[in-house]
């Protein structure tokens, strides 16, 4: 009787072992589709910028850094 019931939580523990590496391979394969599809979204969201809010980005990132630059000035480490 014991070994019977050995045998048999032997066997549902490999199915369940089987069942995680089928888990597993499962998770990684959504983690490439999530990775590619969020490749796809900033590929797409760069494709449709055009060249005007590009420009204005680049405005800012520089006015940014103007005011970056202005604060370092008025530090005393400066």
């Amino acid at each position: 009787m014991n070994n019977l019931r050995l045998a048999s939580m032997t066997e549902r523990m490999q199915d369940i072992e089987e069942e995680l590496e089928l888990k597993s391979g499962e998770n990684n394969r959504l983690r490439n589709q999530v990775a590619d599809l969020e490749k796809s979204v900033m590929d797409l969201y760069g494709s449709r910028k055009g060249e005007g809010s590009i420009h204005v980005e680049l405005n800012n990132l520089k006015a940014d850094n103007e005011r970056l630059i202005q604060l370092l000035r008025e530090t005393a480490e400066y």
